[in-house]
C-alpha cells in the first residue's frame, strides 16, 4: 500500500511538471503570469528530510535542462524539490520567493535572468534563515554585502578571451559582430564585457556591433539581417545561443550570403552539435545548464546537511568546441540527463558532492 501511494504521488506530481511546462510556453496574459504561484508549483516529494525550493526564470531550452538537472539533483540526493517559474516577470519573481519560504523550504535555488532577482532571493532567504544558492548570475553576489550559500556558474569572464583567440587564429584581419540576447542579463553583460576587453587587448580585430536578439531566434535573424544590409565591414557573427544561431544561419542562407560569413556561438546543445556537423556553424563553447542545474542543487543540500563557510563560489566545467569535437561527450557535456557522463563529471569535479551521485 505504502508502495502504491507513493507511486501515485510520483504520478501526480509528474502531471504537475508537464503542467508548468506547458504554462511557461505559453504567450499567457500579465495578470495569469502574476498569480499566486501556489497553484503552478511543481512537487516531487521523497523521504529526505531536505527540501529545495527551485526557480526557474522562463520556459526557453536552456532554463528547462537546467530544471531537470536540479530535479536529478534532488533524486539523486533525496530531497523534496518544488519547482515555480517566473516567465521573466520580475513581480512573478519576488511572488516565487516569497511562496518558497511560505512552504518552509531549506533553501531556494534560483537562476535568475538579472542582478535584482538575484539579490531579493538572498536577502528574504538570509532573513528567513534559510539557504540560498544562486546560479548562472556571473558571481553578481560578489558585489553585494549579503551570505548566501553559494554562488554556481561558468567562467563567462574567460570565454571572451576563447572566442578572439579561435576569431584571431583562424580567420586573421577578419572583424565581428555580436548578436546578444538581452540588455539587462547578467550573463550578456559579462560575455559582451569578456569579448570587448579580449578585442581590445588583442588589437587583432574590431566588433563593428553589438545587437540584441532578446534570446527570440526570429529577431536574432532580423538583427542579422539588418546588419548584413548595413554597410558595415564584417565577416563574423557572434551569437548568444544556438538556438539564435540556427535561425540566424538559415536566414544567410536565405539571403544567398551564407558562404560570406563564419558564425560562432555559445552552448554545446543538440542544435550546435547538428550545425556543426552540417558545416553551418564554425566554432561554440559547450557549456552544460542541466550540469549546472545540478551542481546548483548539490551545493543547496550540501550547504543545509553539513557546516561549509557561507558564499562558496563554484564554476562548472566549460570547453572550446570545433567540428572534429562534436562526437566527444567529454568536450560536449549532454544538456539532458545523463548518469554517466554527469556522474563522471561531478566526481572528478567535485569532490563534496561525490556521494549523492554513488
Amino acid at each position: 500500500m505504502k508502495a502504491m501511494k507513493r507511486g501515485v504521488a510520483l504520478l501526480l506530481a509528474s502531471l504537475m511538471t508537464l503542467s508548468l511546462a506547458a504554462c511557461g510556453s505559453g504567450s499567457g496574459s500579465g495578470d495569469e503570469k502574476k498569480t499566486d504561484d501556489s497553484k503552478n508549483a511543481s512537487t516531487e516529494s521523497t523521504e529526505s528530510g531536505v527540501k529545495i525550493g527551485y526557480i526557474s526564470p522562463g520556459p526557453d531550452t536552456w532554463y528547462l535542462r537546467a530544471e531537470e538537472g536540479a530535479k536529478w539533483a534532488c533524486e539523486k540526493a533525496g530531497a523534496e524539490f518544488i519547482s515555480v517559474n517566473s516567465n521573466r516577470d520580475s513581480e512573478q519573481e519576488q511572488t516565487n520567493i516569497d511562496y518558497l519560504i511560505d512552504e518552509g523550504v531549506d533553501c531556494i535555488v534560483i537562476l535568475s535572468w538579472n542582478e535584482a532577482g538575484c539579490v531579493s532571493a538572498a536577502e528574504k532567504c538570509k532573513e528567513a534563515g534559510i539557504g540560498c544558492v544562486v546560479f548562472d548570475a556571473c558571481g553578481v553576489m560578489k558585489n553585494h554585502d549579503v551570505d548566501i550559500t553559494a554562488s554556481v556558474d561558468f567562467d563567462w569572464n574567460s570565454m571572451g578571451g576563447t572566442y578572439v583567440d579561435w576569431m584571431t587564429e583562424t580567420y586573421p584581419g577578419e572583424d565581428y559582430v555580436f548578436i546578444s540576447g538581452t540588455p539587462d542579463s547578467v550573463v550578456c553583460q559579462t560575455l559582451e564585457a569578456s569579448l570587448s576587453e579580449a578585442t581590445e587587448k588583442s588589437g587583432k580585430l574590431e566588433c563593428v556591433d553589438v545587437r540584441y536578439g532578446q534570446y527570440e531566434p526570429e529577431t536574432a535573424a532580423n538583427e542579422a539581417e539588418d546588419l548584413v544590409n548595413s554597410g558595415l565591414d564584417f565577416s563574423i557573427i557572434g551569437v548568444i545561443n544556438e538556438d539564435c544561431a540556427a535561425a540566424i544561419i538559415t536566414r544567410l542562407e536565405d539571403m544567398g550570403v551564407a558562404d560570406q560569413y563564419h558564425v560562432f556561438a555559445q552552448n554545446g546543445s543538440d542544435t550546435g552539435v547538428d550545425l556543426m556537423k552540417a558545416g553551418s556553424l564554425e566554432f561554440t563553447i559547450a557549456s552544460s545548464p542541466g550540469l549546472e542545474g545540478a551542481v546548483a542543487v548539490f551545493a543547496g543540500i550540501d550547504g543545509v546537511t553539513n557546516d561549509r563557510e557561507p558564499n562558496q563560489y563554484i564554476s562548472c566545467p566549460i570547453a572550446p568546441v570545433t567540428p572534429d569535437d562534436v562526437d566527444n561527450p567529454e568536450i560536449v557535456i549532454p544538456w539532458s540527463v545523463d548518469e554517466g557522463s554527469w556522474t563522471t563529471l561531478i566526481k572528478e569535479n567535485f569532490s563534496d558532492y561525490a556521494a549523492y551521485v554513488e
